[in-house]
């Protein structure tokens, strides 16, 4: 038996928690920034000092609070060790704090005269890092900057880590939040999706642990599709990851999907065309949460027992999915 989920927590637009979660369908919130888009679903639940307090918070970034927070949600349901590792994955860190700090570099008197409290977290492995020293996880801390391909990345990576006796369990999750800065950069890139933020994380153990398990990891696979065709690299994911696990594509219950408009979401319906699932998009509820997508399709898929996939997809080329064998 793979590696498997036994907890899992999340922050979104629908407010923080599991719970919170699995109850939710909101609207997406009016903007009052100055964003290119008129809303968003934002985690306005999540307040980040009363959360967690003011000490430690005073320059910390949204990405890092949320990793912080969404963690600290996990943690009690789960049993943690010195070998408990911890794997995000992000698109590149807090792109608000990473342009406000490069502008007063450009800006202030002398380009070192910029806030050395904002250093730490102008690096995107700042909401990794974050987490472990706040929660005291003293194991394996990663951060994959993976894009849409995140939530593949860091199950496949936490499963690495178990497998080679590196971890004895990993705290996998993505964290996206949103922000002028990212708002405008994806209205750069073309998007008209209308942005959410928020963070998700599941606990991946070997199997056998004493928590009733919620989910095994049958398999990862993941290509570029240096051709152009999405679709048909999609499709030989899928092949792959079924054939690997002795399954036929009419075993799949549930598909999660990540693409929402355009080329990529088309190579996206033609690839799963032969699969008889139900279909199921957190976008929906959540907006587009970028490198966090992949976390929230997969605790979206535990919610109905059987085989489940979780595709991604990124501008870049790269394509890939996940085969679950939900459990309960």
């Amino acid at each position: 038996m793979g590696p498997v989920i036994t907890a899992w927590s999340a922050i979104s637009s629908c407010g923080v928690g599991s719970a919170a979660f699995e109850a939710g369908l909101v609207r997406p919130s009016p903007l009052d920034d100055e964003s290119p888009g008129a809303k968003a679903f934002l985690a306005s639940d999540f307040v980040v000092r009363e959360a967690l307090g003011t000490k430690g918070t005073g320059s910390m970034d949204r990405s890092s609070a949320l990793a912080v927070g969404v963690v600290g949600e996990l943690l009690p349901a789960v049993d943690v060790d010195a070998r408990t590792g911890v794997v995000l994955g992000t698109t590149s860190g807090s792109s608000q704090t990473q342009l406000e700090f490069t502008r007063d570099s450009l800006t202030r008197r002398k380009p070192y005269f910029v806030n050395p409290a904002s250093m730490p977290f102008a690096l995107m492995n700042s909401a990794a890092g974050q987490a472990a020293i706040w929660h005291k996880l003293t194991g394996p801390n990663t951060t994959i900057a993976g894009g849409r391909m995140s939530g593949l990345s860091v199950l496949r990576y936490g499963a690495r880590l178990l497998a080679t006796g590196r971890s004895s369990g990993v705290v996998c999750g993505a964290v996206e939040e949103y922000s002028p800065t990212r708002a405008w950069l994806e209205y750069h890139r073309g998007a008209t999706t209308v942005l959410g933020e928020g963070a998700a994380v599941v606990f991946l153990e070997p199997a056998g642990t004493a928590r009733p398990p919620l989910a095994e990891v049958l398999g990862v696979a993941t290509r570029v599709a240096v051709d152009g065709d999405a679709a048909g690299a999609l499709a030989a994911c899928l092949c792959r990851v079924l054939e690997r696990a002795g399954a036929e594509a009419e075993d799949v219950r549930t598909v999660a999907v990540s693409a929402q408009e355009g080329e990529l979401a088309d190579a996206e319906r033609t690839a799963l065309a032969r699969l008889r699932a139900s279909v199921v998009d957190p976008a929906e509820v959540i907006g587009d949460v970028g490198a966090a997508t992949g976390p929230f399709q997969v605790v979206t898929l535990l919610r109905s027992p059987g085989l489940a996939v979780a595709t991604a997809l990124d501008p870049d080329g790269t394509v890939g999915c996940v085969l679950l064998r939900v459990l309960s």
